[in-house]
């Protein structure tokens, strides 16, 4: 058997929907893992919890300063010198995957460089100046970029170089492992329905940050226009606008109707995408949107705003699309959907069918194999 190669990670925090991807290059390589930062910048998640799950040993590039937005950190020179790696996967254009680059150029030239893109279409285009020209340099000149989507890919192709070798990372969960923990939470579940008084009712959930981006006024604005007489809208998630997001609800006459949990982690969270009949994604500028993968596994039936990268996960079967400006478009999905969907009756005793398109295991071993 051939030995294992070494493959040298450094990424800005460990988060959740990374560490799936994560154990399995800690199964396929001799996998090293560096973070610029304890915790993710706009999100506290429990990093205690995270390590429990991950198969892997996490090492932070602790040394350095923070500078308009942007991490500096220095370490990784001697992170390559020690580890000696065949490939370097790298996140992003910025500042360490620069000066990793630019290493592996002069001294390192066999080892394969990577770096991961999360850039939906809209971001790639948007990209310009100094960013954009990093981009392009990085994008020709390494081993590859990982794309969150074939669409994005074939656009890198078209617009900054053909000869880019693009591989496709959509941000996604193990599915077996976290239907696993949506069926663990199923007393939860039960729980939140019990709570809220939501038997006979059809829910509405959506998942992430109370900020201006997720278009969450547009949401509350198209809810309180339709027939919502057997509905209740279920917003998780804490952010600068939830107390305006609530005297809007009110305004709009419909507050009886939402429930505003805060932000929720683990059971508290996965028990409500195993019930929520439909989940909505109206974000007006998103890379990606992880939540959608997750609703996807619980089974939710999902209306994703075409500006999201994760929109690649949508199709004729398990959702549709809508134009997160477009009140009208919105409206009428949503209708269509809540006349479709059944309403809560029984306790929950088993996970409904998983939505997604495609498997983890094809999508990652696909990748693994590539690299």
């Amino acid at each position: 058997m051939k030995p294992k190669q070494t493959i040298l990670i450094f990424h800005p925090a460990l988060a959740p929907y990374r560490v799936d991807f994560f154990n399995a290059l800690h199964r396929a390589f001799n996998a090293h893992f560096y973070f610029n930062l304890l915790n993710v910048s706009d999100q506290k998640f429990d990093q205690d919890d995270l390590k429990g799950k991950s198969e892997f040993s996490s090492n932070y590039l602790q040394k350095g300063f923070e500078f308009m937005g942007k991490s500096f950190r220095t370490g990784a020179i001697s992170a390559i010198k020690k580890h000696k790696p065949d490939i370097i996967l790298c996140s992003e254009y910025g500042p360490l995957t620069c000066l990793v680059f630019a290493y592996v150029n002069l001294f390192r030239k066999k080892v394969r460089f990577y770096t991961i893109s999360d850039d939906s279409i809209a971001n790639s285009i948007e990209r310009k100046g100094v960013r954009k020209w990093l981009r392009n340099l990085i994008c020709k000149k390494g081993n590859g970029v990982l794309f969150t989507s074939e669409a994005v890919c074939n656009w890198h192709k078209e617009n900054v170089s053909k000869k880019i070798k693009t591989l496709e990372l959509p941000i996604i969960h193990n599915d077996e492992v976290l239907r696993k923990r949506y069926f663990d939470s199923l007393n939860e579940a039960n729980a939140n329905i019990e709570k809220y008084n939501l038997k006979g009712k059809k829910v509405i959930l959506f998942v992430g940050r109370l900020v201006q981006v997720k278009n969450l006024r547009f949401l509350l604005k198209c809810f309180s226009k339709i027939d919502t007489s057997d509905c209740s809208l279920v917003l998780v998630g804490d952010g600068e606008l939830r107390g305006a997001l609530e005297n809007h609800a009110k305004d709009l006459g419909i507050s009886d109707k939402v429930i505003f949990t805060g932000r929720k982690e683990g059971k508290a969270l996965y028990s409500w995408y195993t019930f929520s009949q439909i989940f909505v994604f109206p974000s007006t500028y998103e890379r990606y949107g992880a939540v959608v993968n997750e609703a996807l596994l619980g089974g939710c039936y999902t209306l994703c705003s075409a500006a999201a990268g994760a929109s690649s996960l949508i199709d004729a079967k398990n959702g549709q699309l809508f134009d997160p400006k477009n009140e009208t478009d919105f409206i009428e999905k949503l209708q269509a959907a809540i006349d479709s969907s059944n309403p809560l009756e029984t306790e929950i005793t088993n996970l409904r069918e998983n939505k997604m398109p495609f498997t983890f295991d094809e999508k990652i071993g696909s990748l693994i194999k590539q690299l």
